[in-house]
């Protein structure tokens, strides 16, 4: 099996700052928003002495965060609308049974002060050969294949 790119990345909610607790290797970060992009799987601990017992896992390469007040910046904006269609339904995290209600998704999970949600997985919005369809080249000129050959 090849080596996944990134590190090992544990998201967790952290009750003492009521936010969300980001875990790469021995980094630590906080935010009121994370975006999980792509495939994710949860983790129990049930025999494990203190909080938390239960997380969802990723690779470091997938995640994306920022504080309440960055939220309001236009790039995050717009992340944000462009993640609010694909919800498909809420990550429940049971503490007396230390499961959760969904063990793993492709499409990402979206972490707010609302409460954490599964993702549809992305669709795809332009075909990988849809410029030559087109007669158009990446910069949008046209391509004139009999000039190629």
């Amino acid at each position: 099996m090849a080596k996944q790119p990134g590190y090992k990345a544990i998201v967790h909610y952290y009750l003492q700052k009521s936010c969300w607790s980001i875990h790469f290797q021995s980094c630590c970060y906080t935010g009121a928003y994370v975006y999980v992009s792509g495939a994710w799987e949860t983790e129990v601990k049930p025999n494990r002495p203190s909080n938390p017992r239960g997380w969802v896992t990723a690779r470091s390469v997938q995640i994306t965060f920022f504080c309440a007040e960055d939220a309001g910046l236009p790039v995050n904006r717009k992340l944000l609308e462009e993640l609010r269609p694909r919800i498909m339904g809420p990550l429940k995290y049971d503490k007396n049974k230390v499961s959760f209600n969904v063990t793993e998704g492709t499409g990402g999970v979206l972490f707010t002060p609302e409460g954490a949600f599964v993702l549809k997985p992305e669709v795809a919005t332009m075909d990988l050969f849809s410029f030559a369809e087109h007669g158009m080249n990446v910069n949008g000129a046209g391509l004139d294949l009999a000039t190629m050959y």
